[in-house]
């Protein structure tokens, strides 16, 4: 079954341009990936340390191997999570039929 993720990070102060780096390297390493439908990076116009990722996936074995691979294994993580103030907050959800 598809799915969509929302996930929502802060950047700590003065850290926004690396998060973007770092944001826009994780979306075009998941955007190669089989499975994956669709993924873009957002960013608040209110609240400029605030991003977005909305990503579509084939499947949850599909988003979950990527990110395995991809950003795990890595390190790529550690790197983002490094430029944040608040913890990451992701949502899944799956379209109703």
């Amino acid at each position: 079954m598809s799915l969509t993720a929302v996930t929502r990070f802060h950047s700590a102060a003065g850290q926004e341009a690396a998060l973007v780096e770092l944001l826009t390297e994780g979306r075009n390493r998941m955007r190669s990936a089989e499975g994956c439908k669709s993924f873009d990076v957002f960013r608040d116009e209110a609240e400029g340390q605030s991003f977005m990722f909305v990503q579509q996936w084939s499947s949850h074995e599909a988003h979950d191997a990527a990110f395995a691979e991809l950003i795990l294994q890595s390190g790529h993580l550690e790197k983002v999570i490094a430029a944040l103030d608040e913890p990451i907050v992701q949502n899944i959800y799956e379209v109703v039929p």
